[in-house]
């Protein structure tokens, strides 16, 4: 049997985003505003809070899986 297998990007650290990032407004990856198109990347917590990180997936500059080269 065969299975898709998507590698998702890694997860930041939750004290290097800003306050929108955090707030799921932005997108954790390429801070661009999320609209209705976000989706989520995962779930930390940062001094014992949670946090939900959103990305804008499929559209993210930062989340598109690169081809290598060579």
């Amino acid at each position: 049997m065969k299975t898709l297998v998507t590698a998702s990007p890694p997860l930041p650290h939750v004290g290097h985003l800003s306050p929108r990032q955090q707030m799921a407004m932005d997108c954790a990856l390429c801070a661009r505003r999320l609209g209705a198109r976000g989706r989520v990347l995962g779930d930390v917590r940062h001094r014992g809070l949670p946090f939900q990180l959103w990305v804008c997936i499929p559209d993210c500059r930062v989340a598109r899986p690169t081809v290598p080269s060579g």
